[in-house]
C-alpha cells in the first residue's frame, strides 16, 4: 500500500518549491515514489481551461482519486496543488489509508511579492477571472497534519525539515 502526501496552499506559497525538495530527499528511500504538480497534471488532463470554481472543485476531486489509484497500487505520491476545497480533502482522509496533508500557509503581502504568474497585480485582478484566493474564496486547510508558514522567515530545506518529522 502506497501514500500520499498532499501539498496544498495558494499561488506562490511555494508548494512545488516544498514538494520537489521532499522528492529528493525521500526518493532514495522510497523507490515508488512520485511527485505530480496540479499544473502539468491540468494540462495532461486536458483541463486547461477549467477555471470556474465547480471546474476547480471537480479538478480536485480528479487529483484526488488519480493519488488514490497510485497509492492502492503501491506507488507513493506526493501531489502539489491549490485545491482549496474542504471536501476534496475530506475524501482524501476518508479514502486513501496514508494520507498525508501539508499546508503552506502565506500572508497575502508575501503572495503579492512573489506574484506567481502575475496572479495578484491589481492589473490582472480584472484580466484573470476566477483565481483561487482572490475571487474564488478560498476554504483553507483547518486540520492540516502540518501548517508551515512560508513568508520567508525559513528556507525550504528547514521546511522540508519540519516535514520529514510529520510524514
Amino acid at each position: 500500500m502506497g501514500r500520499v502526501i498532499w501539498v496544498t496552499g495558494l499561488a506562490g506559497a511555494g508548494k512545488t518549491s516544498l514538494a520537489r525538495e521532499l522528492f529528493h530527499q525521500l526518493s532514495p528511500a522510497d523507490p515508488s515514489l512520485i511527485h505530480l504538480d496540479g499544473e502539468d497534471v491540468r494540462d495532461v488532463l486536458s483541463a486547461m481551461h477549467f477555471h470556474e470554481s465547480s471546474d476547480r472543485r471537480e479538478l480536485a476531486f480528479r487529483y484526488a482519486r488519480l493519488c488514490h489509484l497510485l497509492a492502492d497500487r503501491g506507488a507513493s505520491v506526493i501531489f502539489s496543488t491549490i485545491s482549496m476545497f474542504r471536501d476534496v480533502r475530506a475524501w482524501n482522509r476518508e479514502h486513501v489509508s496514508n494520507y498525508t496533508e501539508i499546508y503552506l500557509k502565506c500572508s497575502e503581502e508575501t503572495l503579492m511579492r512573489r506574484n506567481k504568474n502575475g496572479l495578484y497585480s491589481a492589473e490582472n485582478v480584472q484580466a484573470i477571472p476566477n483565481v483561487v484566493g482572490v475571487d474564488i474564496k478560498a476554504e483553507l486547510p483547518e486540520g492540516a497534519d502540518l501548517t508551515l508558514v512560508n513568508d520567508g522567515g525559513a528556507t525550504i530545506s528547514e521546511l522540508v525539515e519540519q516535514a520529514l518529522h510529520v510524514i
